[in-house]
């Protein structure tokens, strides 16, 4: 199995719970964080099952993209919106704000999104489909429209 996008189970279970405490609505920048990595990270294959993910342990701990213009632990995200999708029944939209960094020599296969305020706490991985290197450049995620996580909250008919 090769890299792919996942919400960790463990950091969902304990939100639902109220285990840990994290509003998906507030619009603080840095509130959540987005790292790069590279397609090694975890051999390629990330266990979305593993207990208390975080940013600060296995296998986020090697394999983040580096070079110029790239500081480790990411960018901060700012949340834009979470809402149900216009014309989309029954699904919901997480936004954020699109990230820039600016003079890059780095290659990305994805991002880990992550809540520093919670012991740096891993809540999603983002796949790319593919490495992306940039040579003195600039690297940009602009997420889509209808956000950059969008989940279906029931089967329709």
């Amino acid at each position: 199995m090769s890299l792919q996008d996942g919400i960790f189970s463990d950091s969902w279970i304990k939100k639902m719970r109220g285990s840990i405490s994290i509003d998906f609505g507030d619009t603080t920048p840095g509130l959540f964080k987005g790292a790069l990595y590279t397609g090694a990270v975890a051999g390629g294959t990330i266990d979305f099952d593993q207990t208390d993910p975080a940013y600060t342990s296995s296998p986020f701990t090697s394999n983040e993209a580096a070079g110029p213009g790239y500081t480790a632990g990411g960018l901060d995200l700012t949340i834009t919106g979470l809402a149900v999708l216009v014309g989309t029944a029954n699904k919901v939209g997480w936004g954020l704000n699109s990230l820039l960094w600016l003079g890059t020599t780095i290659t990305a296969d994805g991002i880990l999104l992550y809540i520093p305020s919670l012991s740096s706490r891993a809540w999603a991985f983002r796949y790319f489909g593919q490495p992306y290197p940039t040579s003195d450049g600039d690297f940009e995620i602009g997420w889509p429209p209808d956000g950059a996580w969008r989940e279906k909250l029931r089967a329709t008919a």
